[in-house]
C-alpha cells in the first residue's frame, strides 16, 4: 500500500517545491500563529508581529476608544531556486516591483526570501541585503534544510501530527535532492532494545518508509537520556529478504562485502525483532563510539533529534571537511550535555 502523502510529487518541480513549502507553513499557522512567527523571525533574523494585537484606552486626536485590535500588514515574497544560487538579476527586478506595489513607492517593510538548496554565496548574500534594504525592504536568503529545522525546533516531542508532517516534507525534500549537506549535525535516533545489537554490527536500522537521512554525515543513538554512540556513516541500504536470500538496495555511499556480512548477522541474530519479514533500511557505520551526551531536560526524546555540533562539542572545528573524511572525531567526554 502506498503511504499516504501530505506533499504532491508531480511536475513541474521547482513550482511544487514552492507549493509544498507553503503548505507545510499554513499547516504551522493553522496550529499556532505563535509558531510560525517564531519561526519567520529566526529565518529572517528579524522581529515579527503575525496575527491579532489587543490593545486597551488608545488615545486618538478627538477621543480615547476603549479598545482597540490591530493585525500588523506583512508582505512576504518567494524565490525558489532548486540549485546553489539565486539570478541576481531577477531578484534586482523583484525588488523593483515589489518597491513600485507599496504605496509609498518603496518597499513598506515587505520582506524577499531567496529559497535554495545550498545557501548562497556570503558575497552575493551581503549584496542583495544592502541593496533590498536600499528600497525599504528586508531580503534573506534561505534554504529548505534551514526550514524544516526551524519548523522542527517549534515541535514539542509530544507533537506527534505536527512533527510527522514535518518528516514528511522532509522525505519530500529528500526525494527531490533539496537538502543540503550537513556534516555540522548529528542525528540522535532513540533506541530501546536493539541498543546492543546497534553497537555490536557498528549499525541502525528503520522501516524505509522514514526519510532517508542520506544528507547527515554523523548519527548517534540514543537510550536512557544519554547519546550512547555516535558514528560516521559510510552506507545506507534498504534491505528484504525473499526465501532466506537477503537483497540490498543502496541509498548512499557503497556497499562492501562487511557491510552486506554485518547487515546479514544482525537479520539473523536478532531474535526480539523478525528483521526478515519486512524491509529496513540500514546505516552502516565505520564503527560506533561510546559517548555519554546527556540529556538535561525532563523526559526521553520521543522520535529524532538534531543536534548542531558545533554546540556541543567545545573543540568542534569550523573547517571540518564536508566528505571524504573517516571516523567520527569526537568520542567518550568530548559531547556535551543537551535538552
Amino acid at each position: 500500500m502506498s503511504r499516504v502523502s501530505h506533499f504532491q510529487r508531480f511536475s513541474q518541480p521547482e513550482n511544487h517545491a514552492t507549493n509544498n513549502t507553503l503548505l507545510l507553513l499554513r499547516y504551522f499557522y493553522q496550529s499556532s500563529p505563535f509558531k510560525i512567527q517564531s519561526v519567520l523571525t529566526s529565518l529572517l533574523e528579524t522581529d515579527l508581529s503575525i496575527g491579532l494585537a489587543f490593545e486597551q484606552q488608545i488615545r486618538g486626536d478627538a477621543s480615547i476608544p476603549d479598545a482597540l485590535i490591530t493585525q500588523e500588514q506583512m508582505r512576504i515574497f518567494v524565490e525558489t531556486k532548486r540549485g546553489g544560487a539565486l539570478d541576481p538579476e531577477q531578484i534586482r527586478r523583484h525588488l523593483k516591483s515589489i518597491a513600485q506595489h507599496a504605496a509609498t513607492g518603496r518597499g513598506d517593510g515587505s520582506i524577499l526570501i531567496g529559497l535554495t538548496k545550498e545557501p548562497i554565496a556570503e558575497s552575493e548574500r551581503k549584496v542583495l541585503v544592502a541593496e533590498a534594504a536600499s528600497q525599504g525592504i528586508t531580503f534573506a536568503a534561505v534554504t529548505f534544510t534551514q526550514i524544516v529545522e526551524a519548523l522542527r525546533t517549534q515541535c514539542a516531542d509530544y507533537e506527534r501530527e505536527l512533527l510527522s508532517i514535518v518528516e514528511d516534507y522532509e522525505n519530500y525534500l529528500a526525494e527531490e535532492g533539496l537538502l543540503e549537506e550537513r556534516n555540522q549535525w548529528l542525528v540522535v535516533f532513540p533506541c530501546g532494545t536493539s541498543i546492543t545489537e546497534n553497537a555490536r554490527f557498528s549499525l541502525y536500522y528503520e522501516p524505509p518508509s522514514r526519510p532517508c537521512k542520506r544528507n547527515y554525515r554523523f548519527i548517534g543513538v540514543y537510550n536512557r537520556k544519554t547519546v550512547a554512540y555516535v558514528g560516521t556513516v559510510e552506507a545506507i541500504a534498504v534491505t528484504s529478504c525473499q526465501d532466506g536470500v537477503v537483497s540490498f538496495a543502496e541509498e548512499a555511499g557503497q556497499l562492501t562485502d562487511s557491510h552486506c556480512q554485518r547487515i546479514k548477522s544482525a537479520i539473523e541474530e536478532t531474535r526480539y525483532y523478525d528483521l526478515k519479514a519486512n524491509p529496513h533500511r540500514f546505516y552502516l557505520v565505520d564503527s560506533f563510539v561510546a559517548t555519554d551526551a546527556k540529556k538535561t531536560s525532563p523526559g526521553g526524546i520521543w522520535g529524532l533529534r538534531y543536534l548542531d555540533l558545533s554546540k556541543i562539542v567545545p573543540s568542534y572545528p569550523s573547517d571540518q571537511p564536508r566528505s571524504g573524511a573517516s571516523g567520527f572525531p569526537f568520542g567518550r567526554g568530548e559531547l556535551r550535555e543537551f535538552r
